[in-house]
This record gives structure tokens, C-alpha cells and sequence, in this order.
């Protein structure tokens, strides 16, 4: 009885470590996702900057660069040559859901993201 207290309490205070650590998302991710709640057929100069940065920071991921860039080259939907490598990231099982529910949104786009999409955005920037 003793040691299944001690497991229920141990899980009890592990519960919101992980569930705060899961749920917190790199800068990069929620940068690209308020550009994105905003956008209006395009990212404006300084959003291209922040972008840029994203893609030249040497701790950001190989996903995070492909749908930073894929956002810079955003003119009111996804260009073309990202098109093949956003779907990729989507594809893959190892890509985190933080980086599909992007490339699925930048995918999908016409002109500016959707409501449904807007508060899926809204979610990976808290």
C-alpha cells in the first residue's frame, strides 16, 4: 500500500512538469505562428526579417528553417518550390505536430489563414 502511495504521488507531481514541458513550444515556432495569425497574402518586411533570422539561427531545426523559408516566400499562398517540401514534414511521423499544423496551414493558404486554422495558430503561440 505504501509504495502505491508513493507511485500516486510521484505521478501527481511529475503530471505538470510534462505536461508543461510538452506543451511549450520553441521561440521559432511560436514567432512563425503569430506571422501567420496575422497574415495578409504576404509577411510584412520586418515579419521577413524575423523569418530570416529564424532561418540563419544555428539552433534552429531543419523543419523550422524549411517553413520559415516556405513563409518568406509566401505570396498570398505557398510558392511552388516549397510546396513538395512542406508536404514532406507533414508526411514524416518524426515531424513534431507544432511544425505540421504549420506547413499544413502555409499549405492550405489563400490570401490568409482560415478561423479554424487562426485558432490552431493561436494555441502554438501560448
Amino acid at each position: 500500500m505504501r509504495k502505491l502511495t508513493l507511485c500516486l504521488v510521484a505521478v501527481a507531481l511529475a503530471l505538470p512538469l510534462v505536461a508543461s514541458l510538452s506543451a511549450a513550444e520553441s521561440k521559432a515556432v511560436q514567432t512563425m505562428a503569430g506571422i501567420l495569425m496575422k497574415l495578409n497574402h504576404f509577411a510584412t518586411d520586418p515579419e521577413k526579417a524575423q523569418l530570416k533570422a529564424i532561418v540563419d539561427d544555428k539552433t534552429t531545426t531543419p523543419a523550422e528553417k524549411t517553413v520559415a523559408q516556405a513563409l518568406i516566400n509566401v505570396q498570398h499562398k505557398v510558392a511552388d518550390a516549397d510546396k513538395p517540401k512542406l508536404e514532406a514534414l507533414v508526411k514524416d511521423k518524426a515531424t513534431p505536430d507544432s511544425i505540421k499544423t504549420l506547413s499544413e496551414v502555409i499549405l492550405g493558404l489563400n490570401h490568409t489563414p482560415s478561423d479554424s486554422e487562426k485558432e490552431k495558430l493561436k494555441k502554438l503561440t501560448q
